[in-house]
This record gives structure tokens, sequence and C-alpha cells, in this order.
């Protein structure tokens, strides 16, 4: 059975709770209950799916295996953290400051590399919101990963098998995501800054 009262919670979803590893700082593990497992269990085929097609894990955590017990069912995965340590903000946080226009050039490089990491692999989302989207800045580039939210929602989940469909769908929901979320936000939380 799972000690999970004793473990430190990290992040809360709908469905889930994230908790620090209890053993592994620079792992994390998902849990939900068995009985409210829908998105825990889409995510964890999809995981395994991506682990067994060799894609690197460099804009999305990496997957170490399921996690599971009576009640409880999840995952085991890398923990995203900054060069310092600290777990990153997600896109709305980040946005919420004034940013430099290095801040933000950057900011848009690191969404249009995890956009072509996405393409390139076909590794296609089923949630992209601001809070599923951590921002890490480094002294070369901003990395931007996409920390949940994975796998298509179809019944049965065909753009993860064909790749001209994944890509079709990466696409539009890239673009909802950056016209409904992303650009409105920056627009109205970047106001100030010098052009």
């Amino acid at each position: 059975m799972l000690t999970v009262d004793h473990w430190d919670i990290i992040g809360r979803g709908d469905e889930r709770n994230c908790y620090l590893h209890p053993d592994n700082p620079s792992r994390c593990i998902k849990l939900s209950r068995k009985d409210k497992a829908k998105q825990t269990r889409r995510e964890l085929r999809y995981f395994q799916t991506l682990k067994r097609r060799g894609i690197p894990f460099t804009h999305i955590p990496e997957f170490f295996g399921i996690v599971e017990d009576e009640a409880l069912i999840g995952f085991e995965q890398q923990l995203i953290v900054d060069d310092q340590g600290n777990l990153p903000p997600n896109v709305a946080q980040y946005l919420g400051v004034p940013l430099t226009p290095r801040q933000i050039s950057r900011f848009w490089e690191g969404l249009d590399a995890l956009k072509a990491y996405l393409l390139a692999y076909n590794v296609v989302p089923c949630d992209l919101v601001m809070s599923n989207l951590l921002v890490i800045e480094r002294p070369d580039a901003t990395t931007v990963m996409l920390i949940d939210g994975l796998g298509a929602s179809e019944l049965i989940p065909l753009p993860e098998y064909l790749p001209w469909l994944g890509k079709r769908k990466i696409r539009r929901k890239w673009a909802k995501f950056i016209a409904k979320f992303v650009e409105p936000h920056f627009a109205a939380m970047q106001t100030d800054q010098p052009s």
C-alpha cells in the first residue's frame, strides 16, 4: 500500500495529485484514485507507447513506470526543475510578470521548439493549456516543457498511430492554444514592454 499521506504534494489537478518522490527528489509520482483515473490511464498508456517508440524526452518529462496499489494508479516521471533545482513557472505565471525583450524573444523561440518537437515525433497533446507547460530559463535558451495532458482523447486514438493525422491534430490544437490562451495573456500582461 502506498503511504501517500506522508508524501509532499507539489501539484493538484481535477483527477490526480502530483507528489515529490519520497526516495528520489529528481522524480515525481502522479496518482489518481482508480475509480477516477481516465486521464491517468490514457497518459500511462501513451507514455508506454512513447517509450517503446524511443521518443527522446527533451520536451516532456521522462517516464519511469507504473505506480499502483489497491486504490491508486499512476506513474513515476522526471520532476521538471530549473538549473537551481526550483519548480519553474507555468506559462501563465511566466507571462504574469514583466519580461525583457530578450526574455520575450526566447520565450517565443521556446514555444516554437516545443511545437517542432511535437510535430517531429508525433507527440499528440490532449490538453494544451498554460498550466500544463513549464518555462525554464537557461543561460543560452528558454525551454518550454509539456508536463501534462498527453495522448489522444479519441476512443480509438488514431492520431497517435497515423503521423499525418497526428500532425494535423497537433497543428490544430497548437493554433487554438496560441490564439485562445497565449496571445491574449501575453497582450494583457506584457503591454508596457519597450519595443
